[in-house]
């Protein structure tokens, strides 16, 4: 039997061939492998990165737990976190990732302990201090070279024999485009014999740890200010407080010697039997205008105290808004209107009865009829009006004085509120603003509402009240 050899040459070269192709094959597989392999490990470093992020915010326990990362789920044989101590100009290890025996080991070797190795910035020398200064990772084989000023050479070779330590990786740890420290790489593997994917995955794993470190820092600070907000604001509360017992207890002891004087200056005006000259006269009827005007000052530093510690009381029934309303304006007449020759004028309508506290209404028209007549020149007229839709009564005290321009109105509520514009100015006697923001508040109390309207200045100004109808319920 004859062989053809041509016949045989090409079986073997196709075997080969083929040979060869499944060696191809099996490299490519198996490269695939490895890299799916790694990103495997990537993923699930960065989902214990995660987990840790949100189970702890303790920026320590987050150090110790980014190299635990490193060396259980990336393979890497230890890893050390260094901070940055900017103050202190040095870099301080605050967390390597070995177990309990390998640390037990480490410390026979080490003269100086872990936690109490620092780099000073100012060592050139040391790679950790490069990594700083460049803001950029960098690579050695000897272990020497980050601990140069902090261990002796010796001690650093045996350390890297110890542990067949071939490569170490040193990246910068940044937040916000600043230092915040370092993680060190340490591995078995020399340099090239890592892949580029696994040089990508140590960046990879690098910025999400700044990430997670970087939302811990920010809520640390959040949870800082927020303490020192609370405290300050419980500070605040006792203060606010003691102001309002002050001005309680000196509203009290004020107003007492305050009605003292009111009545001796009121009784020697107009004592008959004692006749006055024409400057005694003036004199006394001036003592008698400022001490009227300190005891509605005390007067309305008390209902502010007591309506800002909801120490008011009100107590609604039916009020008749229409013979309030006579009351207020026959009462303004014949002690402040005859003065400056103003008209007070009730426009009579049919309108149901409001519920509201009958005394603190009082109050509220008081003040803004007062407004009015502060404002508004001889000759002049204060008109009440009402308008009703049945479930409301809407009660207005109309002026024709110097008005208000539109955006003095959203001014004219607040506390101790004082307007810059002739509305102010116009004033003759001396005022607190607090009458309307005391007005507010009362109207508010009886669940109502009240407002202000003007057409500008020299136009006039009317403040409107809103109570609620009063039912038989």
């Amino acid at each position: 039997m004859t062989i053809d050899l041509t016949a045989l040459l090409v079986t073997i070269s196709l075997l080969i061939a083929f040979a060869i192709s499944a060696v191809i094959g099996i490299r490519i597989i198996f490269r695939k492998f490895l890299e799916l392999s790694s990103q495997n490990r990537l993923l699930k470093a960065l989902r214990s990165l995660d987990e840790l992020a949100l189970s702890n915010t303790k920026i320590e326990s987050l150090f110790q737990g980014i190299v635990d990362v490193i060396h259980k789920e990336l393979g890497f044989t230890f890893a050390v976190f260094a901070l940055l101590d900017k103050e202190a100009k040095l870099i301080r290890r605050v967390a390597i990732s070995l177990d309990q025996n390998s640390v037990a080991d480490l410390q026979e070797i080490l003269p100086v302990k872990f936690h109490q190795q620092v780099v000073a910035l100012s060592n050139r020398e040391n790679l950790f201090t490069t990594v700083i200064l460049e803001k950029r990772a960098r690579y050695t084989k000897n272990l020497s070279d980050i601990q140069v000023g902090v261990l002796p050479e010796e001690v650093s070779r045996e350390i890297q024999q110890k542990w067949h330590l071939k490569s170490i990786f040193v990246h910068p740890v940044l937040i916000r485009g600043e230092v915040l420290g370092i993680l060190e790489y340490a591995s078995t593997k020399e340099k090239d014999k890592h892949s580029d994917l696994e040089v990508m995955i140590i960046e990879s794993f690098t910025k999400e740890a700044s990430r997670v470190l970087e939302n811990a820092y920010l809520y640390q600070n959040l949870s800082e200010t927020t303490r020192k907000l609370t405290y300050v604001n419980q500070r605040l509360k006792e203060l606010d407080q003691l102001k309002d017992d002050f001005v309680s207890i000196a509203s009290h002891e004020l107003r007492t010697p305050m009605t003292a004087i009111r009545s001796y200056a009121w009784m020697a005006l107009h004592r008959p039997d004692v006749p006055l000259s024409k400057s005694m006269e003036k004199y006394i009827a001036r003592i008698l205008i400022s001490t009227e005007r300190l005891i509605n000052l005390v007067n309305d530093m008390l209902n502010v105290s007591r309506i800002e510690s909801g120490r008011i009381e009100i107590l609604p029934e039916p009020v008749d808004l229409l013979s309030l309303a006579k009351d207020i304006a026959d009462e303004l007449y014949y002690s402040k209107s005859p003065e400056k020759k103003v008209e007070l004028i009730v426009l009579e309508k049919p309108i149901p009865k409001v519920l509201a506290d009958p005394d603190k209404l009082r109050q509220v028209f008081l003040n803004l009829v007062g407004n009015s007549l502060k404002f508004t020149p001889a000759g002049g007229k204060i008109t009440f009006d009402f308008f009703t839709d049945g479930k409301v009564v809407e009660t207005s005290v109309s002026d024709n004085g110097v008005g208000m321009s539109k955006e003095d109105l959203s001014k004219l509520f607040s506390k101790f509120g004082r307007l810059d514009n002739s509305y102010t100015a116009a004033a003759t006697s001396g005022g607190t603003g607090l009458g309307l923001y005391i007005s507010k508040n009362l109207v508010e109390l009886m669940h109502g509402k009240i407002w202000a309207n003007s057409e500008g200045l020299n136009k006039g100004a009317t403040f409107t009240v809103s109570l609620p109808v009063a039912t038989p319920d």
